[in-house]
């Protein structure tokens, strides 16, 4: 996915090796993003507060995910940011708009398809282990 030109030099060699490896995106899944793109424009102009901030975030990590688009290293954890904050705030609407998850439920398809699953599932089981004593 990514031609070893574009993945900066300063990335650990763990992390050039994992990016060098990714599948592309198969293209129904790159028309869903489209989709789900053009419902978040129409959504974002009436969303207020920090569901507004959730939708701009969702908004720019469907946009990071072009082929074109820059490497932004801070983006995941700009967004788990928002994310937490929307998910403090009681004016948050609750459940959150179907939108929300359906850029949820595509973030996991992507990652699925491009051969990222089995990383996840690693990230997840290390992260809800016992800490080492």
């Amino acid at each position: 996915m990514f031609k070893p030109e574009e993945i900066p030099a300063d990335l650990p060699d763990e992390v050039k090796a994992f990016l060098g490896h990714l599948k592309p995106e198969p293209e129904a899944l790159c028309q869903k993003r489209k989709h789900l793109l053009a419902e978040l424009g129409k959504q974002l102009p009436s969303a207020r507060g920090s569901l507004q901030r959730l939708l701009n975030k969702l908004r720019a990590a469907l946009l990071a995910m072009e082929s074109q688009a820059p490497f932004q290293a801070t983006l995941a954890e700009d967004f788990n940011q928002v994310l937490a904050h929307y998910a403090k705030d009681p004016a948050a609407p609750n459940p959150p708009p179907a939108i929300v998850l359906e850029c949820m439920n595509y973030m996991r398809e992507r990652v699925e398809a491009m051969g990222m699953g089995s990383l996840l599932e690693a990230v997840q089981a290390a992260s809800t282990s016992a800490p080492p004593r």
